[in-house]
């Protein structure tokens, strides 16, 4: 799963990364910070196809599963989207990126390797195991792109159930070992692609099933648990307990 991200790096500067040839900020930029510890609810940057670049609500609802009072979700499995209600008019026409710096991941204590713990909530039932975070970045240090779907289209209005989701897909052996799912993670030239709106459907599934950064290329250290709190949001929080 994909349930907290870092985007803490200047706007232009993942635009640059990425290649973007005429990248147009439209955000109020004095409004912005850097951010540590973006968790759902949040607004987090979004590369469009036109090279713009946008703050959209994290978490999505459609219409007809607002009419059902079905939950808002956060992620669309890569496996799933292109054919299932909630995402595939967004999977063919709704593809953005999210750039990043890293994301958390969280382990029960204790844990064999592959044991599955979640991270997306504020704290732990109390009758749980204790769980430790880890920051996951590139070991280039460099930015990353997660692939993502928005419901939200140019500058028009962001109403209730609009916004975006993360894309995961099945994680590498290796990377962590402490969930099964993982964000679907392209280097530029593969964003790019999953940018591109021309991409037949059979080139799209082919790229989201073979560019997704292997574990090789990751690495991570445990973080302080002042991550669990979504409003803790300060450089310390990705800093390597030692």
């Amino acid at each position: 799963m994909c349930g907290r991200i870092s985007q803490y790096r200047d706007p232009h500067l993942y635009a640059q990364h990425l290649g973007l040839t005429d990248p147009l900020m439209l955000f109020d930029a004095a409004d912005r910070r850097p951010g540590y510890n973006l968790a759902p609810g949040t607004h987090p940057l979004a590369i469009y196809p036109d090279q713009t670049l946008h703050a959209i609500h994290w978490g999505y609802c459609p219409d007809w599963a607002r009419e059902q009072h079905l939950p808002q979700t956060i992620n669309a499995r890569a496996e799933a989207a292109p054919s299932g209600r909630y995402f595939k008019d967004l999977w063919e026409t709704g593809r953005v990126l999210v750039p990043a710096d890293g994301w958390f991941e969280w382990r029960a204590v204790g844990a064999s390797a592959g044991e599955p713990a979640n991270g997306a909530t504020d704290s732990a039932p109390k009758d749980t195991a204790p769980r430790q975070p880890y920051f996951v970045r590139l070991k280039s240090d460099a930015p990353m792109y997660l692939a993502a779907l928005s419901s939200v289209r140019g500058s028009e209005p962001q109403t209730e159930g609009m916004g975006l989701v993360i894309v995961t897909a099945t994680a590498d052996a290796g990377l962590i070992d402490v969930h099964d799912r993982r964000p679907l993670v392209f280097a530029p030239e593969a964003a790019r692609r999953w940018l591109d709106p021309a991409l037949p459907l059979d080139e799209l599934e082919q790229l989201a099933r073979r560019a997704c950064l292997p574990a090789g290329r990751f690495r991570w250290h445990r973080v302080s648990q002042e991550v669990d709190r979504t409003l803790n949001d300060e450089p310390g929080l990705i800093e390597a307990l030692h």
